[in-house]
């Protein structure tokens, strides 16, 4: 027992009585040694034991349990027992005994339980670092119906393809579209069994707009409902550089998609007997391969290289350079040879098969996806149904030879998801290989806008990687209005200029180190814009509201990763209560009845001897 304030000054007082009736009985002897010395322990003994009746020694209770209640904890089913009422988060629905709290961290100062039940869908980000006790139990509300996982696309050039992947929870043969900023469908396709989905748009002109992923049911009636932000940036154009060992058909549609895209190209091929057609001779030095972001060679022109021109594409490559080699026949051992060089090894039977790609879906979706009609067409409406029937036409198969590259990632892909062609990465660059023959056929079929497609999506695979136009990343992978979100790879001041309001600057956390990260609290949902020095970057901040079950299933995911970590916080310590005063006070009467007998059975012997 620890004495302190009041209990202290009542000991005091009791040892000076203590004191005081000892010296008494010291000044006067009337008892023999032996009797003297036990009414000396006596009296200090019943002292102590009236100290203990008036403050009990505490005893130790375990701390009782605490039941925090979060968002939709009215679906989490019954709430636990507890010693004592629950404790409601600001998220929480109210309920009968409950008592309000501002977070969390408020919520375990209250109440330090040793056992913490966590009761609905899942911590705010405001409670997410907040130390928690080593048992800590979550009763989770139901696992939310709808769109559980988006990744928007990343930034795109003009006319690129947009690229949507999601996942859906809970609904049964469910189909998925996207729709553009003007409401039209550009793309559908039914939810694997996994609620996986990958849909695709196309980027319209440079700027920022919002496409909409539609969640359907069996029934065709509409379950969720989430925003896509995308965001179309111009960029440099591509420096393509193309040779070819004879003139064809597949290089005179590759030029003309070269040109059409506003790449920087330039073209060789070789007529014979030392002649060339084309932009001249390409010279593949150092310097000018450093000045090309892709080189695009057949099987030919690879074998026919100098040893000289092929040390330096080697080189180029290891220092970010993109090959793609296209074949347009079986190649020769001098280019197996040169292809192994470059870390593609072929395997394959031989020979040819028919390649078939994805349809474009019906014609709606294929109008939408194509936008407006261009502007070089005739002006009536034989011209316009003639361009509406060419690009509607169905995709003729192409040859592909049955060769494929060793240990590499696809480079495209069929119907059947089979993979055609291959690269590698080599260095800062990469290597591909392309065994189809005739993409031209598109062309000459009206599908010049899918080969277009083919081609931008193998240059934006194997070209030279540009310099990141946006240094700032984050952990989150999307930004929600009114929650924290991490801002890393802050190298100069940094402000957040909201769609209404003022700027308000972002400092760097000293505490995150060398990712240099600073925390940001977007208020409104929408574009932000954030100055970093002079830099303007964009990002868009997600409402809960407009994405609920995509929100809650981020709440579910973030609480079950905090809760898999080792807690940060130890056990509650138990709880010091008074004891009972019962025995005391027995123990003291026996005490002080021991003292009046002895020291009346002394007195009453000494006055009769």
């Amino acid at each position: 027992m620890t004495l302190a304030g009041p209990s202290a000054w009542t000991a005091a007082a009791l040892l000076l009585v203590v004191l005081i009736a000892s010296a008494r009985q010291l000044r006067a002897p009337r008892h023999r040694p032996a009797v003297l010395a036990s009414l000396l322990l006596l009296q200090l003994l019943a002292a102590a034991l009236l100290l203990a009746v008036l403050y009990p020694p505490p005893r130790l209770l375990p701390a009782p349990g605490t039941v925090v209640l979060l968002a939709d904890a009215a679906q989490a089913g019954a709430l636990p027992a507890a010693d004592a009422a629950p404790l409601l988060l600001p998220e929480a629905e109210a309920v009968a005994g409950g008592r309000r709290v501002p977070d969390l961290a408020t919520a375990l100062r209250q109440q330090p339980g040793s056992r913490v039940t966590l009761v609905g869908a899942g911590l705010a980000a405001r409670d997410r670092d907040t130390p928690l006790p080593a048992d800590v139990r979550w009763q989770a509300a139901p696992a939310p119906i709808g769109w559980v996982d988006l990744h928007p696309p990343a930034v795109v050039a003009p006319g690129a393809r947009v690229t949507v992947r999601a996942r859906a929870q809970g609904v049964a043969d469910a189909q998925a579209e996207l729709l553009d900023p003007a409401g039209a469908v550009v793309d559908r396709a039914p939810v694997g069994s996994d609620g996986q989905v990958t849909l695709s748009g196309v980027a319209r002109g440079e700027g920022r707009s919002v496409f909409q992923l539609r969640l359907l049911g069996a029934d065709g009636h509409r379950v969720d409902t989430v925003p896509v932000p995308q965001q179309t940036v111009a960029s440099p154009p591509l420096r393509l550089r193309i040779r070819a060992g004879a003139p064809d058909a597949e290089l005179k549609y590759l030029r003309r998609w070269a040109s059409d895209s506003g790449a920087q190209v330039q073209v060789q091929a070789a007529t014979g007997a030392g002649m060339t057609v084309g932009d001249g001779e390409l010279a593949l030095d150092p310097g000018a391969l450093a000045r090309t972001d892709l080189l695009v060679l057949d099987e030919r022109s690879l074998a026919t290289l100098g040893s000289g021109s092929f040390a330096a594409v080697r080189s180029a490559v290891q220092d970010g350079l993109g090959v793609l080699v296209r074949l347009g026949g079986v190649p020769a051992p001098a280019a197996r040879q040169r292809l192994r060089a470059l870390g593609l090894e072929m395997t394959g039977v031989g020979g040819s098969a028919a390649a078939e790609f994805p349809a474009d879906g019906d014609s709606a979706l294929l109008a939408a996806r194509r936008g407006p009609a261009a502007a070089t067409l005739l002006p009536t409406a034989e011209g316009l149904d003639a361009d509406r029937q060419s690009h509607a036409a169905a995709l003729p198969a192409l040859e592909q030879l049955r060769l494929q590259v060793a240990d590499s990632e696809p480079l495209l892909r069929d119907r059947d998801g089979q993979a055609i062609g291959g690269w590698r990465g080599a260095g800062t660059g990469r290597v591909g290989l392309l065994p189809l023959t005739d993409s031209w056929r598109w062309v000459l079929a009206g599908r010049e806008d899918r080969h277009g497609e083919l081609w931008s999506e193998m240059a934006s695979t194997l070209a030279r990687a540009q310099p990141a136009g946006d240094p700032l990343w984050s952990p989150q992978a999307i930004a929600w209005a009114g929650e924290r979100q991490p801002l890393c790879g802050v190298t100069a001041p940094l402000q957040a200029v909201p769609a209404q309001g003022d700027a308000t600057p972002l400092w760097v956390d000293p505490a995150s180190g060398t990712a240099r990260c600073a925390g940001w609290w977007p208020r409104q949902a929408g574009w932000h814009r954030l100055l970093l020095g002079d830099q303007v970057l964009w990002r868009y901040v997600f409402d809960p509201a407009s994405a609920p079950a995509l929100h809650r299933q981020a709440l579910m995911d973030a609480t079950a990763r905090q809760l898999a970590a080792p807690p940060a916080a130890t056990a509650a310590a138990p709880i010091s209560v008074p004891g009972p005063r019962w025995p005391w006070w027995l123990a003291f009467v026996l005490c002080a009845s021991l003292l009046w007998w002895l020291e009346r059975r002394t007195t009453g012997t000494g006055a009769r001897g």
